[in-house]
Formats: structure tokens, C-alpha cells, sequence
């Protein structure tokens, strides 16, 4: 099945400002990595902010089918894990969507206060998915704790690409799925105090996968 050009556009957008960032790539650049005219481009899109936009689009659903829970029974570990998986994927996926962020909500009004919309939702569907394990005995957090965490949470995950850039000076060209992965393993260390006994068991295994340099 042939690839509509509007759809070529924003992969291939979000492709080159993965691997340059958003700000070193144009609406030629896009152009020309597709091999159109810039007007054909710009039949489709009317800047660079239209195609982000869509971008986000793809991102904001993305990250509402990760906060899809059962509502018919318990969550299992399992569905931890699945969480986990798909948290890996839009990390790499989308990971310029939070390297560039400073930089695109200032220059974009619109998906500034989209944005915070957004947060605000990931922060709140992050305390639920802290409930449910409570619930299915996998945690025990005080309920004054809950918001807490999941701020933290939501902070270390969406900061992550920039502390590889500012700290550790890790260009993007040159960050690994590995790297971005760690964070995988930070996530892991905050939750830890709250996990339950066997789960804690269960988690350290996991985290030794996450546990890698970031030289």
C-alpha cells in the first residue's frame, strides 16, 4: 500500500528531528529527504509548527493507549511489563518531542498550552496506574505520596533526553536506545521503597537490564 505524501512528511520529520533535532532541520530539509518540492510540502502543511503538531497528535495517542488499563480485573505484573515496553518504544520513538521541548512551546502557543494539557493528564493517569497497583497489592504508598511519585515520575521520563544532552553532553546524533533506556532503571529506584516484598524481588531482576553506562 503506497504511503500518502502528508504521511511521508511527518515520518520523515519525525525521523530527521530524532536524529538532528528540531531545530537544526527546515521544512527543505524535510523536502528534499522525500524527494518533493518544498510547494508540494507546503500543499499538505503550512509550516513547520503544522507538521509538529501532528506529530503530537501521533504522541498524545500514543501515550493515552499506555494509560489503557483493564477494568474487568486486577492488573497483573504482566501488564507492568507491557507498560514498561511501550514506555521504551515512545521514549526512542518520539524522543525529540522532550529534548526540543523548551524550544518548541516557546515558539508555538498552540501546543504550549496543549502541552500542559497533556502534562497535567500524564501526571494524573501516572497516579492511577500507582492506585491500581496498590490495589492489586503490588505497592503500598501512603495516599499523601501518590501525587508525589507520580510528579517525579513524569518529570525523570520526560527530562531524561535533556540530562543525556546538558550533563553528559551526548549529542543527538549519537544517542542510543540503550541510554534512553536507563531511565527505565531510575524509574525502578524511585518506586522501589513502595514496592511490596515480592515485587521488589521481581523489579531487581528487571533492572539489571536497564542498568548500563551512559559514557
Amino acid at each position: 500500500m503506497t504511503v500518502k505524501t502528508k504521511d511521508r512528511i511527518v515520518q520523515a520529520s519525525l525521523e530527521l528531528f530524532n536524529l538532528h533535532g528540531e531545530r537544526s532541520v527546515t521544512t527543505n530539509h524535510i523536502a528534499a529527504h522525500i524527494k518533493i518540492s518544498p510547494g508540494n510540502l507546503y500543499y499538505h502543511y503550512r509550516n513547520k509548527s503544522d507538521i509538529i503538531a501532528r506529530i503530537f497528535d501521533q504522541y498524545e495517542a500514543a501515550v493515552d493507549e499506555l494509560f489503557t488499563l483493564p477494568d474487568n480485573r486486577a492488573i497483573t505484573l504482566y501488564d507492568r511489563a507491557l507498560i514498561t515496553e511501550r514506555l521504551l518504544d515512545l521514549i526512542w520513538k518520539y524522543r525529540f518531542m522532550h529534548r526540543d521541548l523548551v524550544g518548541m512551546l516557546a515558539n508555538d502557543a498552540e501546543l504550549k498550552a496543549r502541552y500542559q494539557t497533556f502534562a497535567t493528564q500524564g501526571i494524573a493517569s501516572t497516579e492511577q496506574v500507582y492506585i491500581r497497583m496498590c490495589e492489586s497489592g503490588f505497592m503500598d504508598i501512603p495516599e499523601d505520596q501518590l501525587k508525589p511519585l507520580a510528579l517525579n515520575i513524569w518529570i525523570l521520563v520526560t527530562s531524561w533526553t535533556t540530562y543525556l544532552r546538558t550533563a553528559l553532553g551526548v549529542t543527538e546524533d549519537r544517542q542510543t536506545r540503550e541510554q534512553l533506556n536507563q531511565v527505565i532503571y531510575q524509574m525502578f529506584c524511585l518506586e522501589m521503597p513502595y514496592l511490596t516484598p515480592y515485587t521488589k524481588e521481581e523489579t531487581r531482576a528487571q533492572m539489571q537490564a536497564f542498568h548500563l553506562n551512559t559514557d
